[in-house]
């Protein structure tokens, strides 16, 4: 048994899945052997399990979803938002009891979409992200009309040990999965493009590449070390006249951080359209 003494299920293997128990497995509070996916792809099963040792059900059977709830306290629904409806209508009849959670992470997704089949059901709502899979994500946490306060903080003491998390009102959900769940797509597009331009001055790409993710890396510990805000430690690398001024000023014309803002809009947008859909 794990150290939670329960054990907890996945219904959906892809990447925020494999972040997930990959995350909950580096950080001990999972034991492989107390870990359940299931995933339309067999493909996907035999992967997950040679890398991680979980244990595999096939989704084409309601065998195993029925094995998943009766052995399972713990389920995380982590399917895509388009196929939501057809597993909700799949699980809605199996043999629930007031001892399970869900954990909802499709995106858009609200808890009352998910309480409309499983009724008598306690549903937590969280955004996660990939970088979970290294212990060092961030989260947002929602309880649904069900969920206790304590369920709230048994999901968030889970993602808190894979990175950051916290607990909030649910119609932050996408704010906040447009800036922490789709945000490291735009920082490994800013590694790239810093690396680009290391390579274009000469440096070689496996460097190049090191030298802008450590930088990044860097850069966001010190903003959580610090607690400044990140204007001011800016300010404090621009010298008067210097190199990092002059970029700063080529970023600004090229509406940098307007650019950044929009994309955060964007992606919050989508999330309300996605959750209009599975509704």
């Amino acid at each position: 048994m794990s150290k939670l003494n329960k054990t907890i299920g996945f219904i959906g293997g892809g990447q925020m899945g494999e972040a997930i128990l990959g995350g909950l497995i580096n950080a001990g509070l999972f034991e492989s052997s107390n870990i359940y996916v299931m995933d339309i792809l067999s493909s996907r099963l035999d992967y997950l399990h040679k890398k991680y040792g979980i244990n595999n059900l096939s989704c084409d059977t309601t065998k195993g979803y029925n094995y998943l709830v009766e052995n399972c306290d713990v389920i995380v629904l982590s399917v895509k938002p388009q196929s939501l409806q057809e597993v909700l209508k799949y699980i809605e009849p199996l043999k629930w009891t007031e001892e399970h959670i869900v954990i909802s992470i499709v995106g858009g997704a609200k808890t009352t979409t998910i309480e409309k089949y499983l009724k008598q059901v306690r549903v937590v709502r969280v955004i996660p992200n990939t970088p979970m899979l290294v212990g060092i994500g961030a989260s947002g946490v929602a309880k649904g009309t069900l969920a206790t306060n304590e369920d709230a903080e048994f999901v968030h003491s889970l993602f808190s040990s894979l990175g950051v998390s916290f607990i909030v009102s649910e119609n932050l959900i996408d704010p906040i999965t447009s800036v922490s769940g789709c945000g490291p797509a735009y920082v490994y597009m800013m590694i790239e493009a810093m690396a680009d331009g290391g390579v274009d001055m000469g440096i070689p790409r496996e460097i190049a590449q090191t030298l802008a993710a450590q930088t990044v890396m860097g850069a966001a510990k010190m903003v959580l070390e610090t607690g400044e805000h990140p204007g001011r430690l800016k300010d404090k690398v621009c010298s008067p006249g210097g190199s990092t001024i002059a970029g700063v000023k080529a970023l600004e014309r090229g509406k940098f951080r307007g650019t950044i803002m929009n994309a955060i809009e964007s992606g919050k947008i989508r999330m309300e359209e996605v959750g209009k859909k599975a509704d």
